[in-house]
């Protein structure tokens, strides 16, 4: 049984000092085999209740055209916060 999505984001943060949205939204496609503009929105709504809870946040953006989408798009990239760090430790997704 896999992780669920919101802990596997934090922990592939935790892993690098930040990551690009699109390159988390892959990454994630690939893990859990996942395809489709449904499933990409739903990773970056994941993305967005990660940062307003501030387990991550926002330190870049810019416009681009997206791999998963047909027009252009505003990129985040994101970094793990202190208390997200924190709070992994916390629920056992940190050792």
């Amino acid at each position: 049984m896999k992780i669920h999505q919101k802990g596997f984001l934090l922990i592939e943060l935790s892993k690098h000092d930040c990551l690009w949205d699109g390159d988390l939204i892959a990454i994630v496609l690939n893990e859990y085999n996942l395809a489709g503009h449904y499933w990409v929105n739903s990773i970056c709504v994941t993305l967005d209740e990660l940062s307003s809870a501030g387990l991550i946040a926002r330190i870049d953006s810019r416009l681009e055209q997206s791999l998963f989408a047909t027009k252009e798009r505003v990129m985040f990239k994101y970094q793990l916060t202190d208390f997200g760090r924190t709070r992994m430790h916390s629920t056992g997704l940190l050792t």
